[in-house]
């Protein structure tokens, strides 16, 4: 769990961050955002070399946006500029969510925030903790998947060298097995829990408590001021690059 904010804070500071992240559509936004996400990935605390291997790890997906959009669908330059920008910025916010919040901190942020929806008789509880498994699952199976990968290459079967069509043909092949792994890790949750005594309808327990603080209140508070101050800046038709 992250020591400097509750997992509701970074939650709803990322709820609110990406909501404004739909409204951007100029230059203006653009640099105030840049901005926030600096004092964002600052405040929240995380190592910025994980920032970095993200970037890289999503620089071909920017780049084939940049170039489908400028080169096959003809869109001008800052309409590129806004959407790879949107996009960025949203796998981010995303990075640092789940870098700062373990999948227990993330359903328990889930939980108390759309705690309301009960009395509309939503099951949020039964939802939180269906959301929280399934993030778990996530590693579980790209660590499954890196294994097959890494026990092909030891039998002798060379990526580099293969053509597109057997590639196609061996990726297809190891979804059976992470499939399969999938439901055997899911079964032996569900045991471990029936184990533990897990009740739908008994009031649930946490190793660690936690509780907002007057920190808390006030990076919530700002994520709210630099909403409305990106709605204002998406008001603004002056370019903020030519004043300088």
């Amino acid at each position: 769990m992250n020591n400097r904010f509750d997992p509701r804070t970074i939650f709803l500071s990322t709820i609110v961050f990406t909501v404004s992240l739909i409204m951007m559509r100029n230059i203006n936004q653009i640099i105030f955002f840049t901005i926030v996400i600096i004092i964002h990935i600052l405040f929240v605390g995380i190592n910025v070399g994980n920032i970095l291997k993200i970037f890289l790890a999503s620089i071909w997906l920017l780049l084939s946006i940049i170039f489908i959009n400028y080169f096959l669908i003809g869109r001008d330059v800052y309409y590129i500029l806004n959407t790879a920008s949107r996009l960025f910025f949203i796998i981010i916010l995303a990075a640092v969510m789940l870098s700062s919040m373990t999948v227990i901190d993330i359903g328990f942020a889930i939980e108390k925030i759309f705690y309301p929806l009960k009395y509309l008789k939503i099951p949020i509880e039964n939802i939180s903790i269906i959301i929280a498994l399934s993030l778990k699952f996530i590693p579980l199976i790209k660590d499954e998947a890196v294994r097959i990968f890494k026990a092909q290459k030891a039998r002798g079967l060379d990526y580099d060298i293969i053509s597109i069509y057997e590639k196609i043909l061996n990726v297809t092949s190891i979804f059976i097995p992470i499939v399969v792994l999938a439901i055997q890790s899911s079964i032996k949750t569900a045991i471990a829990m029936e184990i533990r005594g897990y009740n739908d309808n008994a009031k649930k327990t946490r190793l660690y408590e936690s509780s907002l603080r007057l920190k808390d209140y006030l990076y919530i508070l700002f994520s709210i001021v630099c909403l409305f101050f990106n709605l204002l800046l998406r008001g603004l038709e002056i370019n903020i690059l030519n004043i300088f």
